[in-house]
């Protein structure tokens, strides 16, 4: 009698469709992101262009579904490790990007608002940036009314940006 001896060097089937979900679930992350983030990523062009094909798809009769199966898929032969560490590096970038666009914006309103308190609060804190262009940009938005202030306060946020 010969009995079915379980090779453990393989993994079992719950193992390969836990991997094959976990992979699926890795594609519907890269499905978030935009185009150009996907181009920082250590993708294939197949599995690139599966994922900019998902995005174009409508949600009828279940062709996002099939089609992120599709990129579940092609995720196996990828290196699912680099993949997730590149999203993390790229997430925290991003939400760097976004801490410094919340300061600035703050920065601006206290400029606004206070005027040359918080002007020369600025300089002191921040060396290169100049107390006459900040005073200017100060008078500009006080002097000016709809478009032309949004206008300049877009201005004043742009300096702060390019010099903090």
């Amino acid at each position: 009698m010969e009995e079915d001896q379980f090779d453990e060097s393989e993994p079992s089937k719950t193992q390969l469709k836990k991997l094959a979900t976990e992979l699926q679930g890795l594609g519907q992350q890269l499905t978030a992101f935009r185009t150009s983030d996907l181009d920082r990523l250590p993708l294939s062009d197949r599995l690139r262009s599966a994922v900019v094909e998902f995005k174009r798809l409508p949600n009828s009769h279940g062709a996002r579904r099939r089609q992120l199966q599709f990129i579940g898929k092609l995720m196996r032969e990828s290196d699912k490790e680099k993949i997730e560490s590149a999203i993390a590096k790229l997430n925290s970038s991003t939400i760097q990007v976004n801490q410094t666009e919340q300061l600035i914006l703050e920065l601006a309103e206290q400029v606004i608002d206070k005027g040359d308190t918080a002007i020369n609060e600025l300089v002191a804190y921040h060396s290169n940036l100049k107390r006459q262009k900040l005073r200017q940009l100060y008078r500009e938005i006080h002097r000016a009314s709809g478009k032309d202030r949004v206008k300049f306060e877009k201005k004043l946020q742009t300096y702060l940006q390019s010099l903090i």
